[in-house]
Formats: C-alpha cells, structure tokens, sequence
C-alpha cells in the first residue's frame, strides 16, 4: 500500500522541466504585453505629436499671412501719407487719424511677430 501512495503522489507534482516551461511562458507573455503596449503608447504620442505640429504649421502659416497683410497695410498707408504730405499737412485731424491707424497697425504687427516666433520656438519632437 506504501506503493501505491508513493507513486500517486509522483503524478499530482508537475515535474521540474514543467514548471520551468510554464515560468518562461508567463514571463514571454508578460514580455509581450509590455512590448505591445510600449508600442501603441510610441505610436499614440507619435501620433498625437504629428497632428500638434501640422496644427502649429498651419497657425504659423495664417499668422504670417495676416503679417504680410497688415505689412501691405502699412506701405499703403505710409505712400499715402507720402504722396500727400501738403494737403495733409494743413488738415491735423486727418493727419491725426492717419497716424492713430499706423500706430494701431504696428501693434497688431508686433502682436504677431510675438505670436509667430512662439509658434517657431514651439519644440519640434522627433519622429
């Protein structure tokens, strides 16, 4: 009967070569959801980072166009003054108002090329 025990006890205890096959299959899982999931994460910032920079371009690419607008602006206004310095000359209050817009029309050109080296100087990540 001592026989009959020894040898049932034999079989409910996996062996030693089972045991380490199933530690190194839990560790090659558990490596494996790491991995995955370290992947999606890179690839949801790098995603993430892509849109914020073709955001970032396009907010650059309306600002220097309102740049370039209020710049004509300013010619404009500035060959106008030129061309009728006299006449103005004797007019203060249109003279005034002239120069209350260009003063007005520096601001927003400062204001923007605030905004503009921001966006520039955004950091840029690598892809």
């Amino acid at each position: 009967m001592s026989e009959a025990r020894e040898t049932g006890k034999t079989k409910k205890q996996p062996s030693l070569a089972l045991k380490v096959l199933l530690i190194v299959l839990v560790i090659i899982c558990w490596g494996g959801i790491v991995y995955g999931a370290g992947y999606y994460a890179k690839q949801y910032i790098d995603s993430s980072i892509q849109a914020v920079q073709q955001t970032n371009a396009l907010n650059v690419r309306a600002l220097e166009d309102r740049l370039e607008e209020l710049s004509n602006d300013m010619q404009e206004i500035k060959m106008a003054l030129e061309s009728t310095d006299q006449t103005i000359s004797s007019s203060d209050s249109t003279q005034r108002e002239l120069s209350n817009r260009i003063t007005q029309l520096d601001q927003q050109l400062q204001e923007l090329q605030r905004s503009l080296m921001i966006l520039k100087e955004a950091p840029n990540a690598p892809n």
